[in-house]
């Protein structure tokens, strides 16, 4: 056999291993040498075909000890990472050509489905051996002139998600607040997946009124009856398809927990099947006194009902976590001079013989409120103070990882998907995590300094890439300055422009501007998929 010398092969170590290995495997992957060729060949190099055929007939670094062929998953990852760019050529042929390489890589997606002034978000994570833990971050759309064609749009993307997946089952879905435009599709979601973790806010009995009343919320309601007992309600309504409530209390002035696993740790090694799929530190909840605000809630004694550890996360598989912070700040606001005044009134509202006698409970119960918990500017409470009781989500990897392939679409209802732009200098980075905020409120100093101080522990503010901009790019959200804080690789504006709202506003779109803004509204949404590994 004649031995072609090294030096003549315009090929690394790494694409030698995987030039054999495509030629090894390649009637699984349906590629021929001309194709082979193409997939090395740049401007920058020309790899001609006697070259492939010397590395087929072993003529060139034939010793299997110093170039294995790379096996099928690593050609096949090579082929997913391949789109023609020499420099993403080259880093996919470093990971998957790594001669006698064990990557230890996983997947992950983050959708956010087009439903207009309203917020429906998605998403996945799958290390190898494991089935992907799926997530939802709320579920709904605004309600308006345009209402039946934005529920038409959240049912649509419920049964696109059906058909993504293999199973009607979802890991995790957190409700940010109990707001119509993330709350309206839930019901219909329940209705179709079973659901592991339902993730909450925990909101006193007066805090849940404050929301009633901010809502305008009619007695008798699916909604009124949503907050006067929270956990009893959707475990009644699920029919023992939601497995656990996992209730997440106040967090400010905290810091988050730390991630509890170093990349170092043999357990990078461990077969995936032996990793403990989740792992959450909870407790048991305290019960509620059923003459405050409006009533108690008794599923707060339901055996599936929890409470998270303050600060605490959802690790999934050692390599994927989900970190809520708690933002709600109202209780203190109830004093018990208020609390003596509105317990008789809430006890009228919530017992009340005939509709007038409701009703006027209801005027009663609403002065009180607008004097104590409206804003110093408002006249009475408004609908921005349920805003403030808002559940951020940081979602993201633990450990040193790199991501390797990244693929961005566009899904459009009734129409294919088109090819998305993929952000600039994103590969070859640790910053695939999100930042999902809702209508949360990050415009005073306090506010931006408690978030920091939670997220910046494990780096979390820095691996948020994906950043969900608060209330739809509300001005009001905002405070000057805030992209600069997180510098996200996307920021997402869940609105629909055109909306009475006009949503985001001039200020918010300014200052994201230079970190790759997109709008996902009634007709675009923003999907991204990747690859990734462990270092």
């Amino acid at each position: 056999m004649n031995v072609v010398s090294r030096d003549s092969v315009p090929l690394s170590d790494h694409e030698i291993c995987l030039v054999k290995g495509l030629i090894k495997h390649r009637k699984q992957l349906g590629i021929n040498q001309q194709r082979l060729i193409a997939y090395f060949s740049f401007p920058q190099r020309t790899v001609h075909h006697n070259v492939i055929s010397a590395i087929a007939r072993e003529e060139v670094c034939a010793s299997v000890a110093d170039y294995p062929p790379a096996d099928l998953p690593n050609c096949r990852f090579f082929l997913d990472a391949w789109t023609g760019d020499w420099q993403e050529n080259n880093r996919a042929a470093e990971v998957a050509g790594a001669p006698n390489s064990s990557l230890d890589e996983f997947e992950f997606g983050y959708r956010f489905h087009p439903v207009g002034q309203g917020l429906f978000c998605s998403g996945h994570f799958s290390r190898a051996g494991q089935d992907p833990f799926r997530w939802v971050y709320d579920c709904g759309t605004e309600a308006g002139s345009r209402r039946s064609t934005r529920a038409r749009h959240v049912r649509a993307e419920i049964r696109a998600l059906q058909n993504d997946q293999a199973t009607s089952h979802l890991d995790l879905v957190t409700l940010s607040h109990f707001d119509e435009d993330h709350l309206s599709g839930m019901l219909d979601l329940l209705k179709k997946f079973s659901v592991g973790t339902l993730l909450l806010p925990y909101l006193t009995p007066w805090e849940r009124l404050i929301v009633a009343i901010s809502e305008q919320t009619a007695v008798g309601s699916d909604l009124f009856t949503f907050l006067t007992a929270p956990t009893e309600f959707l475990l009644a309504r699920a029919d023992m398809r939601i497995e656990r409530i996992l209730l997440v209390p106040p967090s400010a002035g905290r810091e988050a927990a730390a991630p509890p696993i170093s990349p170092d740790e043999p357990t990078r090694e461990t077969e995936p099947e032996a990793l403990p799929k989740l792992l959450i530190k909870d407790h048991k909840p305290e019960g509620e006194n059923d003459i405050d605000g409006l009533g108690a809630d008794d599923g707060l004694a339901d055996p599936r009902v929890r409470f998270l550890h303050p600060g605490g996360y959802i690790l999934v598989s050692q390599a994927w976590e989900f970190v809520p912070y708690n933002d709600c700040r109202l209780e203190a606001l109830a004093t018990n001079s208020f609390k003596n005044k509105a317990r008789p009134l809430a006890h009228k509202l919530t017992h009340a013989e005939n509709e007038e006698h409701r009703q006027t409970a209801l005027k009663k119960l609403t002065k009180l409120y607008d004097a104590t918990f409206k804003s110093r500017t408002a006249k009475n409470i408004t609908p921005r103070r349920r805003n403030e009781i808002s559940l951020f989500l940081y979602a993201g990897p633990i450990g040193r990882v790199e991501l390797v392939n990244v693929k961005v679409t566009i899904p459009r209802h009734e129409m294919v998907s088109h090819i998305g732009q993929v952000p600039n200098g994103w590969l070859g980075t640790d910053r695939f995590g999100q930042i999902l905020t809702g209508d949360g409120f990050l415009h005073t100093k306090k506010k931006v300094a408690d978030f920091m101080v939670f997220y910046s522990v494990g780096d979390r503010i820095s691996r948020g890439a994906i950043f969900q901009v608060m209330h739809h790019g509300s001005d009001a959200n905002w405070r000057d300055d805030i992209a600069s804080l997180f510098k996200p690789v996307a920021s997402l504006y869940c609105s629909d422009p055109l909306g009475k709202w006009g949503h985001p506003g001039a200020k918010v779109r300014n200052d994201f501007a230079d970190y790759h803004p997109v709008q996902v509204d009634g007709v675009h949404g923003w999907q991204v998929n990747g690859t990734c590994r462990f270092l």
